[in-house]
């Protein structure tokens, strides 16, 4: 621009859209000092006084149009006349320039033009930059606005397990799949959300691949929170189990157990992961290498939870085995819901005749899932439907025991009632009348009853078992206890008052001479020793399944119903058991003080739950006044005692990756999945606006976007 009228340009073409270093440039240059010919109105031409320009800084002029004008204001200024139409009258040149000199526009603009370039570079932004971001950011505001609505959208969908396409989702289709249809509800009451569906031609956020990101941002989220909370826990415990989804593919899911921050004992989901390749021991321990690594567990990790197969629970090779070689302390639990499982199933398989009455039991299950008119007559009788059986699961056994049992007297109508009425098909007939002599049989009846009073104990056990959050010191005192009414159950008083109900029902006289069963003089013996052996049974099963549970003496320390005893008789075998496997945990001779105390205070031990005596320490500050007591109560917290948690995953599975689902790729099923099983911690994070930022800056990094989602 150096031999180009500056002032010409400048009139043409405003200061503020040069750059900036244009700006400085100019600046620097100075002003341009030209001889101005100016014509008076006489006709004759006079030229301005060099001396003016000595006399006024600012003064300037080009030759093009030969009219003064003011430097600054016309670089910064607003002055109409100095920066715009320019000055021609010499004869008042001299008020005019005082005048100016004073005005106040004049002044601002003169101090704006001294500061120009005095700043750092990186801070001084052009006008028209400044108003680019501004415009930018103001799109970014309305993006993430809209994305918000599809944010809770997605959540929605998510944690009602509902799907998100639709079979046709066309412009013409009847229903476009769930997510297009509820952004449509959404949209007739936002007008945020309709303005952008109806002008967005180019990202309108109902792709199923904006779908899938939007899923994987929020489940990232919440598998964030989950870390941050495992990042401060002391230690930890986890819970593995297998299972085979709809497309044939084996999903392990993953399960972590710890006490947060808050002194809450938490269970969290943390996956579904495809290990089909490889389901044997060796395969398994190197997933969890790779995918669990990352929480420290080598050091952490204090006890695994699994089911009974042997890839997971041999002492020699299974996957237990391979992660205490490389973590020590992670001590194994076998799932007490299922080892309560085991004793019920192996108790009984072993004596013929009760193995006989389970087999004969099928058949009422049978009997009424394969005809609705069979299940109406059941209803219409006041009866309750009687469940199917599962070899897997025998508190679905206990089921059908209570249903038949409870509803003798309907049941026997109701078999009358199909061996007698005309209507019935041969099959029918032929059914019922087998198990209507069923119904009449002595040995049936008696063992009925016996295993119904049986199971009202064990089915108590073992619904406690199926809670995720219960802690394995409780399972410990409840298996304790069950044992002991078990024994009591041998009594001759509870054996009479079975033996009676049955011989109310049929004589076992007459039963045995139909049967023309010999060799058996007393009958009533007969039936107290197979009484007997039932209960035996049951006793050595729990005596075998459970005999680790020697292993797990240390919590013995948190006894309640021993504290008393402890304050002059101190555990110290229980408190050697546990330095044993965690003594790396524990400063020895200050846990023991601070039991010692806690024996002694009736005001801080007095909570029956290991739960409730946690939150006590934490609410009050007994946390840090007594560390290595707090520290021992969130390890027996940590141990699970049961897989329930990790296998109601399953059922979260099958929901989602449904028949009509099936196609669902893997990753998307881990989100999807995440979102639904902890929803709990979604709503708690969706009350955080700043969440919905969070959830966007995923979303936005995740790939490159058409649609502007970040701040300059």
């Amino acid at each position: 621009m150096e031999n180009e009228d500056i002032v010409h340009v400048l009139l043409n073409k405003p200061f503020s859209t040069f750059s900036y270093r244009e700006k400085v440039s100019m600046k620097t240059t100075g002003r341009p000092l030209p001889k101005i010919q100016v014509t008076k109105p006489s006709g004759k031409t006079a030229a301005v006084n060099a001396n003016w320009y000595a006399k006024y800084s600012w003064l300037t002029g080009t030759i093009t149009n030969n009219r003064l004008y003011c430097w600054p204001c016309l670089l910064m200024g607003k002055s109409h006349t100095w920066s715009v139409n320019g000055f021609a009258d010499i004869k008042n040149l001299d008020r005019a320039t005082k005048r100016h000199d004073k005005c106040q526009d004049h002044v601002g603009a003169a101090i704006r033009l001294s500061l120009l370039g005095t700043m750092p570079i990186d801070q001084v932004v052009d006008e028209g930059v400044r108003l680019q971001i501004a415009h930018h950011n103001a799109k970014v505001r309305q993006n993430r606005e809209v994305l918000k609505r599809l944010i809770d959208a997605t959540a929605y969908l998510g944690m009602q397990e509902l799907s998100f396409r639709g079979h046709d989702e066309g412009v013409d289709s009847d229903n476009r799949g769930n997510y297009r249809e509820l952004a449509g509800v959404m949209a007739r009451y936002d007008h945020v959300l309709a303005e952008h569906m109806q002008g967005s031609s180019f990202f309108t956020g109902m792709s199923k691949m904006i779908q899938n990101d939007l899923i994987s941002a929020i489940s990232s989220t919440i598998h964030q929170d989950i870390t941050n909370d495992l990042d401060k826990a002391p230690f930890f415990s986890w819970q593995l189990n297998e299972t085979t989804d709809i497309s044939c593919h084996c999903q392990l899911s993953v399960m972590m157990r710890f006490v947060d921050d808050q002194g809450r004992i938490q269970a969290r989901f943390m996956g579904f992961f495809d290990v089909s390749e490889g389901r044997d021991a060796q395969s398994l321990f190197q997933f969890v290498q790779a995918q669990l690594s990352s929480f420290n567990f080598v050091d952490k990790l204090v006890a695994q939870t699994y089911d009974g197969a042997a890839v997971m629970a041999s002492d020699l090779n299974g996957l237990q085995a391979k992660v205490r070689e490389v973590a020590p302390s992670a001590t194994f639990v076998h799932c007490y819901a299922h080892r309560l499982n085991l004793v019920l199933s192996q108790g009984v398989r072993s004596i013929p005749q009760a193995k006989y009455f389970f087999v004969h039991l099928g058949g009422f299950t049978s009997f009424f899932s394969k005809s609705s008119k069979r299940v109406a007559l059941l209803k219409d009788h006041g009866c309750a439907r009687i469940h199917r059986s599962a070899p897997t699961r025998w508190n679905f056994t206990s089921r059908v025991v209570n249903t038949v049992a409870s509803n003798y007297d309907k049941m026997v109508e109701i078999f009358d009632h199909f061996v007698d009425h005309p209507s019935m098909d041969d099959e029918t007939i032929r059914l019922a009348d087998g198990l209507r002599g069923k119904l009449e049989d002595f040995e049936f009846v008696f063992l009925l009853f016996t295993f119904e009073q049986l199971f009202s104990h064990t089915d108590v056990v073992f619904d406690i078992l199926q809670h995720k959050s219960i802690d394995v010191s409780y399972c410990r005192l409840r298996i304790e206890s069950l044992l002991r009414i078990v024994e009591e159950l041998k009594l001759e008083s509870t054996f009479v008052q079975i033996y009676q109900r049955a011989v109310a029902v049929d004589d076992p006289e007459l039963f045995h001479r139909r049967k023309r069963k010999q060799g058996q003089s007393d009958l009533r013996q007969a039936y107290r020793r197979l009484y007997d052996s039932i209960h035996d049974s049951i006793i050595t099963q729990i005596t075998q399944r459970f005999q680790h549970l020697e292993r797990l003496q240390f919590m013995e320390l948190l006894n309640v119903d021993k504290f008393e005893s402890f304050k002059s008789d101190f555990p110290t075998q229980s408190l050697l058991n546990l330095l044993e496997t965690y003594g790396q945990f524990f400063d020895q001779d200050k846990l023991k003080i601070e039991l010692l105390h806690f024996y002694r205070n009736p005001d801080i031990n007095s909570s029956r739950k290991l739960c409730e005596a946690i939150g006590f320490m934490k609410s009050s500050g007994l946390d840090g006044a007594m560390p290595q007591l707090y520290k021992l109560m969130c390890l027996i917290a940590t141990i699970g005692a049961t897989s329930a948690g990790v296998e109601q995953s399953s059922s979260c599975l099958k929901r989602i990756k449904s028949y009509t689902r099936n196609t669902m790729g893997q990753e998307r099923l881990k989100h999807l999945a995440m979102i639904s099983i902890e929803k709990k911690i979604l709503k708690s994070l969706q009350k955080n606006p700043a969440w919905y930022d969070q959830v966007t800056d995923i979303f936005a990094t995740q790939t490159a976007r058409r649609i502007d989602l970040i701040f300059k």
